[in-house]
């Protein structure tokens, strides 16, 4: 994006996008390290880059700040995780009703105030189930839908003069636009709590 816009050169950004996938594959073989002196994965990964390609790494942070970047890695840290208690609740769902289906016609008695009373079936008591979790699900996916917005662009918190494509990098890290106010878009955790409070109600 910063390439496309004319606000670092093309041979940066391509020099920039071999550099990272140097350190990419150097934390993949051998983990992210650990440096006290340095603040975040932010600046790890810039020093790991200048490393590999030189002062151009210092361009890696052109008209981003770690306030709009740490804000970013979070909701796609969030989503990723909604996205696997969405998979998971969606294989429950799914191996409840090839259940249900099975026992259909097990009678076994239902349970009011913990005293037998009504026959029900097997396979009714466990639609109970289905129900409670399709609106798990659907409480995951009004979280995932509000969230995800990308603050990239926001800066430290009041945006940038750089004539950014905010659209491109949303587009770009699978989110459906860009966070719409600088502020709430670099202090806004309200996400994070959406999936706690799922997370603790769920079934």
């Amino acid at each position: 994006m910063l390439a496309k816009q004319g606000i670092v050169s093309a041979e940066d950004a391509a020099a920039i996008d071999a550099g990272l996938d140097t350190v990419a594959a150097d934390y993949a073989a051998n983990g992210v390290p650990e440096d006290l002196a340095l603040e975040d994965i932010h600046m790890l990964t810039e020093a790991k880059l200048a490393q590999a390609i030189g002062p151009v790494a210092g361009r890696l942070h052109t008209a981003r700040s770690r306030n709009d970047q740490v804000a970013t890695d979070f909701r796609l840290w969030v989503r990723d995780a909604i996205d696997q208690v969405l998979a998971a609740l969606t294989g429950l769902t799914h191996a409840l009703l090839t259940r249900a289906e099975e026992h259909a016609d097990a009678v076994m008695p239902g349970f009011t105030h913990l005293q037998s009373a009504q026959p029900v079936t097997l396979g009714h008591h466990l639609m109970a189930y289905v129900e409670m979790t399709a609106r798990d699900i659907s409480r995951f996916r009004d979280a995932r839908a509000r969230m995800n917005l990308c603050p990239l662009g926001s800066a430290a918190l009041a945006g940038t003069s750089f004539p950014l494509d905010r659209q491109m990098t949303a587009a770009a890290l699978g989110f459906d636009g860009p966070t719409r106010n600088s502020l709430d878009g670099v202090s806004d955790r309200d996400f994070a709590l959406d999936y706690l409070t799922r997370s603790a109600s769920s079934l």
